[in-house]
């Protein structure tokens, strides 16, 4: 019997936006070979009904690119195919009724500047010149763009799919994929046209993601959340006057534009979040162009807000209600990217497809073909979500995200919905002394101390809590300071084999004596950053490491998945069992004396070294590390131990004037040591761009992406700045400007605390002079100075103290 089984490059499920625009970037890089499943007709899921709006005034310089990415692809489609995309370049208004709107206008003039995006900010006076219909006694100010509009959802997908056939590539419309199977290195998909081998697969299937996924063993965190646009009949002024811009306003959580002679109202509800197909169902299978039924209860309010602020479409009759299915996951990020399944790649979970499925498209492309993409991936990369996204969270927190749209998005912001997620030992007692928590991966951490039940104040300038974090700072320089780490990812790496392999996947060397430490970078093999740890060498045969806690998973996979057949390595992941603290601070030595019998002397206990010890009776791997430059220890022990062990600290070092310490002084601290973090540390760039050529030890070894980090020259460098202010400190992405020309962006800032300076990374081009720099914050520039060394303890002598 002939086997019949088609063979492929690559698979996609899905006949979106978000999967024909993937399958055109492949082909564009050179990948044909490809094909594409839609169980009915392209667009016959979510895209078909969306209102088409890309925009230009966004939030953040990925956002950005991603949206010009996504404009340029679909005019560059349209030229070459003659197929119109139904492409509207009218611009528009996003407005600031608030003080807080107001700043985050005056941040997005920073993306503008950062991609050279045609914006202005303006005044109410200006909005009504762009649109004479639109109420404005209430803005205080707007970003008005010149080279962004909507599009015609169906004709720009039309015209990819038939851009991408004309590659060669193939789209088979009508043929469900009805499940998969892993055959010999290859995923079997079975269709219901028959069997499709393909080396790899792409989950671009919208509303169905959930289930495709589980094929592949999968949880894909997203949710089908119901989404209002009506359109009104004919607008009388409309007829005789160009088309108007597109008017975003948070007062109504939505939008206002034109649609042909009509008016187009856009709502997204900030009380609730109507979800549809929740899991485990999920949507059904012969759902195809699927409406539901409007609910005017729900958003009346909103729609008489929006009336109000456009009376022409007060008195007008509305002859189409569209309120379909959109995509979202819980923080609002898309889901491009590996899924952690070999070969299995996502491009789903977008709840803006028409705005991201070009840019996205490009970065899913470049990562499988290239091996690497023009810009910081981690914001999208859907290993992001860790063992707390369960189902319940998944919708409850994607509800929540829903609902906050519109808000304003302050630096501070955290989501509330089903907070303390994660509730470890130490949580009462820091909420008792005044913890203030910020979420991260999950855990509750803290951010600061204050008075019990007190609410973060959160905005671009210094806020009310500045000075708790200068006191915990200087209290920690003073005398010792502790933070709960807890959230943090630990593996424990065994085996004869297991120093072979953290050897070759390191830029670094890895520690050749038992109890040494050392800082150790893990790159692609493009020679960029895949991520950061901390090797401690146990034995011979065991190890231990450290890294961020939202990299427990992916960091995991990714070592693991470099474990040769032959190789006798086992890997434990303690993240989610075991806790850390970390004890900084000229008392730390005397305060652990009280509590171990352990010399604690740098001849027994030298600094970048570790031990095996008893602190308080309590079983702990003590590492001699402190991220703040001062003397200190990391202490992880079992997470149920870890409350007794910050009871006996604290027992031990009252007398010593120990404190809690938070994130925000912890973070003043790292800067004023010039201690690069995962801003620093981000997928396009590699060691030699960010100034870490002394981690990197070439001789007679090799390691993955040493060739290619070698080969290439740094596009970037990294400079430490002075930011010259004494109200607002530099947050990470805002423009690095020279002559008032962009020729770089900020990373991460901070304002440290015990030197008294505003402190930042700045990644700026290759070859620029360090003299004569500023950055643009809030649309103003502000000057730096950078300096060649830290501002605090330079030549690192407190971490060695034998005080």
């Amino acid at each position: 019997m002939t086997d019949t089984t088609r063979t492929t490059q690559v698979a996609i499920i899905g006949g979106g936006i978000m999967g024909v625009a993937a399958q055109f970037q492949l082909a564009e890089n050179g990948w044909t070979d490809t094909i594409l499943f839609e169980k009915a007709e392209l667009t016959s899921g979510s895209t078909w009904h969306a209102a088409g709006q890309i925009a230009h005034a966004v939030g953040s310089r990925i956002a950005g690119w991603i949206n010009k990415t996504s404009i340029e692809t679909y005019k560059r489609v349209e030229a070459e195919t003659g197929q119109s995309i139904g492409w509207h370049e009218v611009g528009g208004f996003r407005f600031a009724t608030t003080d807080d709107e107001v700043d985050w206008m005056k941040s997005i003039m920073g993306v503008g500047k950062l991609l050279d995006l045609p914006m202005e900010l303006v005044g109410p006076d200006e909005v009504a010149k762009g649109n004479p219909f639109y109420r404005t006694s209430d803005i205080k100010a707007a970003v008005q763009t010149f080279e962004d509009g909507h599009i015609d959802p169906s004709g720009v997908t039309m015209a990819l799919a038939a851009a991408t056939r004309a590659r060669g590539a193939k789209i088979e419309r009508h043929n469900r994929v009805i499940g998969a199977s892993r055959k010999g290195g290859m995923w079997l998909l079975k269709t219901e046209k028959g069997d499709v081998l393909a080396e790899h697969v792409v989950i671009a299937a919208g509303s169905y993601a959930n289930q495709v996924g589980e094929w592949f063993g999968l949880k894909i965190p997203s949710v089908s959340c119901l989404h209002h646009y009506l359109v009104t009949d004919t607008v009388p002024e409309f007829l005789d006057r160009p088309e108007l811009p597109v008017m975003r306003d948070n007062a109504f959580g939505g939008y206002i534009r034109q649609e042909q002679k009509s008016g187009l109202i856009g709502i997204y509800e900030g009380h609730v979040c109507p979800t549809v197909w929740e899991m485990p169902q999920g949507a059904p299978w012969a759902a195809e162009n699927e409406l539901f039924e409007a609910d005017y209860d729900s958003i009346g309010d909103f729609l008489m807000v929006a009336f109000d602020k456009m009376p022409i479409l007060a008195e007008l009759g509305i002859k189409r209600v569209v309120r379909g299915a959109i995509t979202h996951t819980p923080d609002g990020g898309m889901l491009v990217g590996p899924s952690g399944a070999p070969n299995v790649w996502l491009s789903c979970g977008s709840s803006i497809g028409l705005a991201w499925g070009g840019g996205a498209g490009k970065v899913l492309a470049d990562w499988m073909v290239h091996g690497e993409t023009q810009i910081n991936t981690r914001g999208m990369d859907p290993r992001r979500y860790g063992d707390f996204s369960t189902d319940s969270f998944i919708v409850e927190r994607t509800k929540d995200e829903f609902m906050r749209r519109h808000d304003t998005p302050c630096p501070g912001k955290q989501f509330e919905s089903l907070r303390p997620l994660n509730r470890h030992p130490l949580y009462d007692r820091l909420a008792a002394k005044g913890a203030v928590f910020g979420e991260v991966a999950g855990w509750e951490r803290p951010r600061y101390f204050g008075q019990v039940g007190e609410v973060e104040q959160i905005g671009w300038g210094h806020q009310n809590w500045h000075e708790n974090a200068l006191a915990e700072a200087k209290a920690t320089r003073a005398a010792a300071g502790v933070i709960d780490l807890c959230a943090f990812a630990q593996f424990e790496i065994t085996g004869k084999d297991a120093g072979a392999l953290l050897d070759r996947l390191s830029a670094n060397k890895i520690p050749a004596r038992d109890g040494r430490i050392s800082l150790n970078h893990l790159l692609t093999d493009k020679g960029r950053f895949e991520t950061e740890i901390t090797i401690w060498r146990i034995a011979e045969d065991r190890y231990f490491t450290g890294s961020a806690i939202a990299r427990s998973k992916p960091d995991f996979d990714w070592i693991k998945s470099h474990i040769r057949p032959d190789e006798d390595v086992q890997m434990t992941n303690l993240s989610s069992d075991w806790g850390m603290l970390a004890l900084s601070g000229p008392a730390s030595r005397r305060i652990m004396a009280e509590l171990t019998e352990a010399d604690l002397s740098n001849a027994a206990f030298p600094w970048l070294s570790g031990q095996e010890i008893k602190v308080a009776g309590i079983p702990c791997h003590a590492l001699r590390v402190s991220f703040v430059g001062e003397l200190g220890w990391e202490l992880h022990a079992p997470l149920d131990r870890i409350a007794e062990l910050y009871d006996a600290l604290f027992d031990a070092g009252a007398k010593h004037g120990l404190v809690d310490l938070g994130s925000y002084a912890f973070n003043g601290m790292r800067m004023e040591k010039a201690y690069r973090a995962s801003g620093e540390l981000t997928t396009d760039v590699g060691p030699f761009d960010v100034g870490l050529d002394r981690f990197v030890r070439t001789e007679g070894r090799d390691f993955v992406g040493k060739d290619a980090l070698l080969a290439r020259r740094p596009d970037w460098q990294l400079y430490y700045a002075e930011l010259h202010a004494d109200d607002i400190d530099i947050h990470g992405g805002e423009p690095v400007l020279l002559d008032g020309k962009p020729v770089g962006l900020t990373t991460s800032g901070g304002y440290g605390y015990t030197v008294g300076k505003s402190l930042g990374w700045l990644f700026v081009r290759n070859g620029t002079p360090p003299e004569g720099l500023s950055v643009q914050i809030l649309n103003r520039s502000i000057p730096v100075t950078v300096h060649d060394d830290a501002i605090f303890d330079p030549q690192n002598l407190r971490p060695r103290s034998e005080d």
